[in-house]
């Protein structure tokens, strides 16, 4: 028997910002659990031969956007001049 939820896609996740900090990661971090928001990390390493450095990029739900953002603004003007908002869908089709 086939449920009404199997045929449901979810891909409402959205990349909120890109820390290449791992202090200021950890931070942000702390911000989103103690709002309890839940989030992934997709880690982007830099490449062998670029300047680029490894970044994480956290992901959350499209509906908890302005909740994180107050979250992550009351880190401080030190931690979040190192974020860099992103606010797109993730290209991830799980489903």
């Amino acid at each position: 028997m086939e449920s009404k939820f199997s045929k449901v896609k979810v891909n409402n996740e959205v990349e909120l910002c890109r820390v290449t900090d791992e202090k200021v990661k950890a931070l942000v971090e702390k911000a989103l659990l103690s709002e309890r928001i839940s989030y992934f990390i997709k880690w982007e390493k830099g490449g062998f031969f670029s300047d680029r450095q490894p970044s994480f990029v956290f992901c959350i739900n499209e509906w908890q956007v302005e909740a994180a953002e107050s979250a992550i603004s009351a880190l401080g003007n030190e931690a979040t001049a190192k974020i860099k908002y992103v606010k797109r869908k993730t290209e991830n089709f799980l489903f």
